[in-house]
């Protein structure tokens, strides 16, 4: 896979958000190492969050008890 004609069609696509754009501008000139452990920084705390959100929403909802995950 050649790494460039991917992040050029992340880059160009109109599909793709601004913060996605921007985020990728930003470590295209930072460390790739630092880059990627940010990145998988980011990736576990919005998984917290996202599991966390849906178990309140099941949970408002009357579908589950309220478990913290």
């Amino acid at each position: 896979m050649n790494t460039e004609i991917t992040i050029d069609e992340i880059l160009n696509d109109p599909t793709t958000s601004d913060w996605l754009k921007s985020s990728l501008r930003g470590a295209l000139v930072r460390d790739p190492l630092d880059v990627t452990n940010d990145a998988e920084i980011l990736f576990l705390v919005l998984s917290v969050r996202l599991g966390e959100m849906f178990t309140n929403a099941l949970a408002s909802n009357g579908l589950i008890g309220c478990v913290p995950l």
